[in-house]
């Protein structure tokens, strides 16, 4: 069982943009690569939906943004564009459903016919992989990981002009995208939430991706690359909708909080929360 499907609304809703992006010289690439116009659509395009859908955005907001811009190496970066004399550098990636949750997931059915699905993971129970410190650490580590490939940096640059964003699909985690504690937690780490929201691993608070204490492969790359994580949970699919399902995590480590607020103004995506590491 899996709560991670394709819903009638979100490939309605791809149809759209398609059509509407497929005059577009910019979007030819990207388009191409999805190539699902001789097969059906399946759970593997999910990740590159999601980029369609952020492209899309841009498109809305005026913007023809370019499509894999070099990156570190000979890594690519998925979008680069300039907004209101901003120059922005921005990475796409799809949270998975992780095998636990696939495993914590039953259903049954009614004598009427009713389908009923449920997620039973466990919590505050160390090293439990069904669990909800499992789910945290997994989303860390995975985060961190988009930075570092073969023991080098992967994707962004030291920081210069550009500012560099990490979009995570994070609508999987824990079902529903979790709730804010659970972000705060992925992205700055446990110290930064209430204690009753705290997860641990072998006794160990976990830490996040910007925590000085995370040493996950990535996760140096990550504090001295990366200005934002945005985690995007989306609850529909329309115009309008992906800026103000985007939640962002300003790394503290290269954005003070009044850097972050003044740098987040140059976003074109309207709607849009930002959170700072302030204990």
């Amino acid at each position: 069982m899996s709560w991670d499907f394709l819903s009638e609304d979100e490939t309605k809703f791809m149809r759209t943009i398609m059509s509407d992006l497929e005059g577009m010289p910019w979007a030819q690439q990207i388009l191409a690569e999805m190539d699902t116009n001789n097969r059906p659509w399946k759970m593997a395009d999910k990740a590159a939906f999601f980029e369609l859908r952020f492209a899309y955005a841009l498109h809305q907001s005026g913007i023809a943004p370019s499509y894999e811009i070099d990156g570190e190496g000979h890594s690519k970066i998925d979008f680069g564009f300039h907004f209101e004399g901003q120059c922005w550098k921005v990475e796409l990636m799809r949270l998975e459903e992780t095998l636990a949750v696939m495993n914590a997931t039953h259903s049954w059915t009614e004598e009427d016919g009713t389908q009923w699905s449920k997620m039973l993971l466990a919590s505050q129970h160390d090293s439990i992989p069904q669990s909800e410190e499992g789910e945290t650490l997994k989303a860390v580590q995975r985060i961190c990981q988009k930075m570092e490939r073969n023991g080098r940096p992967h994707k962004f640059s030291i920081p210069t002009y550009a500012l560099h964003v990490l979009l995570v699909d994070f609508r999987t985690f824990l079902m529903n995208g979790g709730d804010i504690h659970d972000q705060i937690h992925v992205a700055f780490g446990g110290n930064y939430v209430d204690s009753l929201y705290r997860r641990y691993w072998n006794n160990n608070l976990i830490s996040g991706v910007f925590s000085e204490h995370t040493v996950v492969n990535g996760a140096v790359e990550a504090r001295d690359r990366l200005h934002f994580i945005g985690f995007v949970t989306e609850r529909s699919y329309e115009s309008d909708i992906f800026g103000q399902a985007t939640r962002f995590f300003a790394n503290p480590n290269l954005l003070h909080h009044e850097g972050a607020h003044e740098a987040i103004k140059k976003w074109p995506l309207t709607g849009s929360c930002l959170m700072t590491a302030q204990v």
